[in-house]
C-alpha cells in the first residue's frame, strides 16, 4: 500500500512516527504492543533473522523496481530488542531507501542512526499513550512517583525493554517522575529480567505476533546440505539430552557412514551402546522425512520408538508400551501409571485428529502451541520403557514437518529450561515457558537452515 506522505522531508522523528501511525491506523484504535514486523510486511519489506554478530540489523535497499528491500535482524538478541530493530529499520526504509545501512550494537552512532532510534522509540511508545501509562501508575502511588516495577509493567505493555522504556520516560518526559536512581548500576541491581519472571510477565504475545508475520519463511524447503548439517546437530544435541556421551565429530562420522552404507554400516554392528543409539536415532530421523499419504496419528510414536532401537542386539524391545511404573531421574514432573497409558494415548489421538482438521484455520503461533501441548502430554504419558524423550521430540518434528514447517531441536545446554518448562505445564497447566521456548527454537532453526 503506497504511502501518501513523503517521510524523507521529516526532521523530527517523533512527528514522523506519529504521522505514520495516523496514516496506518487512521481512526482505528491502536492495539498494544504495536507489531513492527506486521508494519514491515505492510510496506513490502522482506525481513529475515541472521547471524549479524556485532550488528543489530541491516537494511538492504531494492536494486530495481522488480526487487524488494530486505531487512536482516540479529537473531541472537532479545525479542524486545529485535522489535526495536524492526522499527529502526522501518525508519531507514522511509528515509534512506537508496542506501545499504548496517546498524552496530555498540559504538558511537551517527545522526542517521540516532534519528532511526528516536523514530523506533516513538513508534513503539507513542508519547500520548506513554503519558497515559505513566499517569495511571502515578495515581496509584501516594508520593506521585513511579518506581522500577511500574516502569517494567509499562515496558511490558509496549513490548519494549526495561531500559528503552526507562530512558524514554526519564529523558523525554521528566526524570522526577521516577523515584529511583537511574544508572547502569541501579538497573543491574534491579535485574529486570529476573524481576519480570517474578511478576509472571512473559513475551509470549511478542513471539506470537512475530511468528504469525514470519510463517512463509518457516515453511520447509528441501535443501540436502542444510538438512545434513541440521541432522548432525539434532542427533548430537538430542542424544546428549538423554546422557549419550558422543561428540559432534563422532555423530558426523556415524551419520556419513550410515548414509553411504545403510544397513551395512559398521556402526549398526558395533558393541558400543552410544554408537548403536546414534545409529537408531538416525533411522528414526529418516522416518520423520518419509513421504506420507495419510494423516498423522499418535500411534506413529510406536514406529519411531521401534526405529530408535532398531540397531540394538534385541531390536524387538523397541515400540512396546511399558508394563510397569518407572521413576524418571532428573525430571521435575510425574509420569502416568502404566495402566493409564492406553487410555492416555487414545485421548491424545483425539487431540491430534482435531488438530489435523483445524490446521488451516489456525495461525502459525496457535498451531505450534497445540504441538507444544501435545508434546507435554506425551512426556507425561511416558509410554515406553526407554527412549521416551527422544521419541516425543521426534514426534514433535514429525508433526512440524508434515505441516510444512522446519524441524527443530533443543540444545543440550537448554535442557534445564526445557525440563522446567515441562514441569510448569505439569504442575500449573502453565504452558507459557514451553510456548516461548518453542517459538525461539523455530527462529533459530530458520537461521540454521537458511544461513
Amino acid at each position: 500500500m503506497p504511502l501518501k506522505i513523503d517521510f524523507r522531508k521529516y526532521s523530527d522523528p517523533e512527528k514522523m512516527a506519529s504521522d505514520y501511525l495516523s496514516e496506518v491506523f487512521k481512526n482505528q484504535k491502536i492495539e498494544y504492543p504495536i507489531n513492527p514486523f506486521a508494519l514491515m510486511k505492510r510496506e513490502g519489506i522482506l525481513f529475515k533473522f541472521m547471524n549479524c554478530h556485532n550488528l543489530e540489523g541491516v537494511y538492504i535497499p531494492a536494486n530495481s523496481e522488480d526487487d524488494i528491500p530486505v531487512v536482516g535482524i540479529n537473531y541472537g538478541r532479545q525479542i524486545t530488542r529485535q522489535r526495536f530493530t524492526a522499527a529502526h529499520e522501518l525508519c531507514h526504509h522511509f528515509k534512506d531507501a537508496d542506501k545499504f545501512i548496517s546498524c552496530p550494537i555498540d559504538g558511537i552512532k551517527n545522526d542517521i542512526e540516532k534519528f532511526a532510534d528516536r523514530f523506533a522509540s516513538s513508534l513503539l511508545m507513542p508519547r500520548s499513550k506513554l503519558k497515559t501509562q505513566i499517569d495511571f501508575y502515578r495515581q496509584n502511588r501516594k508520593d506521585g512517583f513511579i518506581n522500577f516495577d511500574d516502569v517494567l509493567q509499562i515496558a511490558h505493555f509496549f513490548g519494549v525493554s526495561f531500559q528503552a522504556c526507562l530512558y524514554r520516560i526519564a529523558y523525554d518526559f521528566n526524570s522526577t517522575f521516577i523515584n529511583e536512581s537511574i544508572s547502569e548500576e541501579s538497573i543491574k541491581q534491579y535485574a529486570p529480567d529476573k524481576q519480570r519472571k517474578k511478576l509472571h510477565l512473559t513475551h509470549l504475545k511478542l513471539f506470537s505476533d512475530l511468528l504469525d508475520c514470519f510463517t512463509e519463511q518457516l515453511n520447509l524447503e528441501q535443501n540436502k546440505h542444510a538438512f545434513y548439517v541440521f541432522q548432525n546437530k539434532y542427533l548430537f544435541n538430542d542424544s546428549r539430552m538423554e546422557g549419550v556421551n558422543v561428540s559432534i565429530e563422532e555423530v558426523s562420522e556415524i551419520v556419513a557412514d550410515l548414509r553411504l552404507n545403510k544397513q551395512n554400516s559398521q556402526y549398526c554392528k558395533e558393541e558400543n551402546e552410544a554408537y548403536l543409539s546414534i545409529a537408531g536415532h538416525y533411522a528414526m530421523y529418516q522416518e520423520i522425512f518419509k513421504e506420507a499419504n495419510r494423516n498423522l496419528s499418535i500411534y506413529d510414536i510406536f514406529i519411531l520408538n521401534r526405529k530408535l532401537f532398531s540397531c540394538y542386539p534385541n531390536p524387538n524391545t523397541g515400540g512396546l508400551a511399558r508394563r510397569s511404573n518407572t521413576l524418571v531421574m532428573g525430571t521435575k514432573f510425574e509420569t502416568a501409571d502404566y495402566r493409564d497409558i492406553t487410555a492416555g494415548i487414545a485421548e491424545l489421538d483425539k487431540d491430534i485428529n482435531d488438530l489435523n482438521k483445524r490446521h488451516n484455520e489456525l495461525s502459525s503461533s496457535e498451531f505450534i502451541k497445540c504441538i507444544a501441548r501435545i508434546h507435554h502430554k506425551l512426556t507425561v504419558i511416558h509410554p515406553f520403557n526407554d527412549g521416551n524423550g527422544r521419541t516425543a521430540r521426534a514426534f514433535m518434528n514429525l508433526q512440524l514437518v508434515r505441516a510444512g514447517f522446519l524441524p527443530i531441536y533443543i540444545k543440550v545446554e537448554d535442557k534445564k529450561d526445557y525440563l522446567e518448562a515441562l514441569s510448569l505445564a505439569d504442575k500449573n497447566q502453565d504452558y507459557s515457558a514451553l510456548y516461548e521456548m518453542f517459538f525461539k527454537i523455530m527462529i533459530r532453526s530458520h537461521v540454521e537452515l537458511t544461513s
